[in-house]
């Protein structure tokens, strides 16, 4: 059987939206104990730093939701194991050894691997439980026509890690600028010929709390030849022409922009600025600086893309294409991104910056 008739077969968009939802019951156990966190928090090696940090973290949450989009979209679709990539590496240092995380064949034994992590057994049996559910595929009612032959998966299993360790509710103003709610579980799908994007979940574990307890919410988009749908779909309903900015930009992109009109609003995460386009909060996302990755954007992109956006590189303007190519390095967009879902804001936000096709910018 075909790559692409299996995954059509299996509807490997019902299992992404399903293990979404997964990854972020795992996100919310972690988050619910601060000392329980506070142990399970370590700092990454150079090798795996974002520059713009001086200190970068990875959870045992990232890796365990990272390990389960893995192991369960691998079995179930087999002809993607190997092209599943992500942020974190699966490796948990302790003092006297480096424990692998990954699922295993039973919990029992997922039980005892997270028993040499985690200070709590009950926790481990907890976690080990939610692991090994078995979840069933939410049915979206939609049926992708044409998938392509060679597909790619890139995951940031939580991004805004520093929001999550944090743990505040983060509300400014009446938008939600950092905190809990810029926290998202983001999975992109790609095309490994051409590099384009076609689908696109992004969920919200934390989107709003309730009684103490946290409530989230998804959105996802698919993007194929003239195949094109987003759900839930929000209209761009914006009042004032906001546009998101990393707290790290330069001011003189700042300056620019909001003398021409624009309003800068500072939110915390890459996927959590691309949902406040994709929700028609915010009008566009521009960041000069080499600091996000394949794993932020792939699932955003493909979700703008359904609704007629883009990102296209900062500096070139050209479209930004994926690789599996694995690394800070390697997996980083340098040239910068602007994102956005309606072409007359991009081509208005280039000619106010200043930026042109071959790469040379007025600024």
């Amino acid at each position: 059987m075909a790559e692409s008739n299996q995954l059509n077969d299996g509807n490997i968009l019902s299992s992404l939206i399903a293990l979404s939802e997964k990854a972020a019951n795992i996100a919310r156990i972690c988050r619910k104990d601060d000392h329980l966190l506070s142990l399970l928090v370590q700092e990454k090696k150079e090798s795996e730093k974002n520059p713009r940090y001086v200190q970068d973290f990875k959870t045992l949450a990232d890796v365990l939701v990272q390990e389960v989009v893995k192991h369960e979209l691998g079995k179930k679709f087999p002809a993607l194991i190997g092209h599943i990539y992500g942020e974190e590496n699966n490796e948990f240092v302790l003092e006297n050894e480096c424990v692998i995380i990954e699922i295993k064949s039973n919990m029992q034994e997922t039980t005892e691997l997270l028993s040499k992590v985690l200070p709590d057994p009950e926790a481990s049996r907890v976690l080990a439980e939610v692991i090994h559910t078995e979840t069933d595929d939410i049915d979206c009612d939609i049926r992708i026509p044409d998938l392509p032959d060679s597909l790619g998966i890139w995951i940031d299993p939580i991004d805004s890690t520093a929001e999550y360790i944090a743990g505040k509710d983060g509300v400014q103003d009446g938008k939600v600028r950092n905190g809990l709610p810029c926290v998202t579980v983001l999975i992109g799908v790609f095309d490994r010929n051409t590099g384009e994007p076609i689908i696109g979940v992004i969920n919200q574990p934390f989107y709003k709390n309730e009684q103490d307890t946290w409530i989230g919410r998804y959105v996802f988009g698919v993007s194929i030849n003239d195949f094109n749908v987003t759900r839930p779909e929000y209209f761009l309903d914006v009042q004032e022409k906001l546009v998101a900015v990393s707290s790290s930009e330069d001011d003189e992109i700042k300056n620019k922009l909001t003398e021409n009109g624009y309003n800068i609003i500072e939110i915390a995460g890459a996927g959590s600025k691309l949902l406040s386009i994709i929700l028609g909060e915010v009008y566009a996302y521009v960041l000069s600086k080499p600091t996000t990755y394949m794993w932020d954007i792939c699932a955003g992109h493909a979700i703008l893309r359904s609704l007629g956006g883009d990102i296209i590189e900062y500096s070139s303007l050209k479209p930004i294409k994926y690789t599996g190519t694995v690394g800070i390095k390697d997996s980083c967009n340098s040239a910068g991104i602007i994102a956005f879902r309606d072409l007359s804001i991009k081509d208005n936000i280039i000619d106010v910056l200043g930026l042109k096709d071959e790469g040379i910018s007025k600024l």
